[in-house]
């Protein structure tokens, strides 16, 4: 679910169930990988920069935590600042952002789907499906879903910054982020607005991927708590 820098929260959670899941099975817990156990993960603001992580960037749960504070520190730094307006903010976030993306080994015009990279042959091709969700300023209510899998259900495909920017565009911390070229561009907003919870989401995403006749074995849901109302005006 969207919750902010609590997104830390949910990644205590998926390390404790790493570890759980590394005693029944007999081995060390450091050595599990998340994506390696899950076949489609999806999110919204801060906790789709985490679904991002642990599945398309198959982080550990430690590393992952680590680049989770890295880049809230950097976005809302403990010390006082000048200036916090929401544009600055975005940047920051972007800058933070880009650099997790080049840490990765990853160019940062990657997009979210790589069409000229055949199945297997490379390391992006072979990890596992992730969603994100945003929302147009035009439709505040219903979520735009950003796929690292190709979908006849939508035809953008924005570089991993963007896409990452637009789930965790936040009203009122951060300004919209702008996808698409100049005369058909679209402004988008953190996708909490219109499904903070995207477990129904990502239910049907899972039946278009993998069929409705394919049984769910298991879903895990992880929030951060009530957030308190947000007013845009």
């Amino acid at each position: 679910d969207g919750g902010g820098p609590g997104t830390y929260s949910q990644l205590l959670i998926v390390r404790e169930y790493m570890t759980r899941l590394a005693f029944d099975q007999g081995t060390d817990a450091n050595e599990l990988i998340p994506a390696d156990y899950f076949d489609l993960m999806g999110g919204v603001g801060f906790g789709g920069l985490a679904a991002f992580m642990l599945g398309y960037l198959r982080m550990s749960v430690d590393t992952a935590i680590g680049t989770l504070l890295s880049i809230a520190l950097l976005v809302f730094p403990t010390e006082p600042q000048e200036n916090t307006s929401p544009d600055v903010r975005m940047k920051s976030l972007r800058e933070a952002l880009e650099n997790t993306i080049k840490e990765c080994g990853l160019p940062l015009d990657q997009k979210m789907v790589d069409k000229g990279c055949p199945a297997g042959s490379c390391k992006v091709c072979v990890n596992i499906s992730t969603a994100l969700y945003a929302a147009t300023t035009a439709n505040v209510t219903h979520p735009q879903t950003f796929r690292t899998y190709p979908s006849r259900l939508s035809k953008l495909n924005p570089s991993i910054v963007d896409a990452l920017c637009a789930t965790m565009a936040t009203p009122r911390f951060f300004s919209p982020a702008k996808i698409g070229p100049p005369l058909r561009q679209q402004s988008f907003i953190g996708g909490a607005l219109g499904a903070n919870n995207p477990t129904r989401e990502l239910l049907a995403e899972a039946a278009d991927v993998f069929g409705n006749d394919r049984r769910v074995a298991q879903i895990i849901t992880l929030g951060s708590g009530r957030p308190r109302m947000i007013a845009l005006g």
